[in-house]
């Protein structure tokens, strides 16, 4: 059957075009998401805590910045912005679970308060690196802690709300640790 050269065009145009789709598949605008750390030392139950209180996490100059004269760039600006953009992310998508009766950006901490904190380990192009600790609010003692990092991030404002809702299933699943 593919003695005849229209059908040897057509067998090649076939391949070619399986060979594009595979290509094409691959590089899609993905990041992979390596949870790399999942932590829980609290002694209580985690659903004894009623509200959550979200603090932006810590945001050295340095990963983001190589001005050495204070001048920041337009991108650079907008790094700076992420921290709060990051919380708004994750308050968003905690409220959804509908977990705590009280969810904020500031207020007062108390024994059923979990306070969630952090840093960025690393924020570049293709790779953001975060910790985030759950503290509780009488104590300030750590409860659990939360390690992860977002790969192939092609770019790192889009993938800041993938970030918050990682955070939040985490926030979800320990509920019951």
């Amino acid at each position: 059957m593919l003695n005849k050269p229209c059908s040897y065009r057509r067998a090649l145009l076939s391949l070619l075009c399986v060979c594009l789709l595979c290509l094409c598949a691959g590089c899609a605008a993905s990041s992979a998401t390596i949870i790399e750390e999942e932590v829980v030392t609290n002694p209580k139950p985690m659903y004894s805590y009623t509200s959550l209180i979200i603090r932006d996490l810590e945001l050295r100059r340095d990963l983001y910045c190589d001005a050495r004269d204070g001048k920041l760039s337009q991108r650079e600006l907008q790094y700076e912005k992420l921290p709060a953009e990051l919380s708004e992310h994750i308050e968003r998508y905690v409220k959804s679970h509908r977990t705590y009766a009280t969810i904020s950006r500031d207020g007062k901490a108390d024994a059923a308060t979990l306070v969630l904190t952090g840093k960025f380990i690393r924020l570049g192009r293709f790779k953001i690196s975060v910790i985030i600790s759950l503290r509780d609010g009488a104590s300030g003692q750590e409860v659990a802690h939360f390690r992860q990092t977002l790969w192939d991030v092609l770019d790192t404002t889009d993938s800041f709300s993938n970030l918050g809702r990682e955070v939040a299933d985490f926030i979800n699943r320990i509920q019951y640790k």
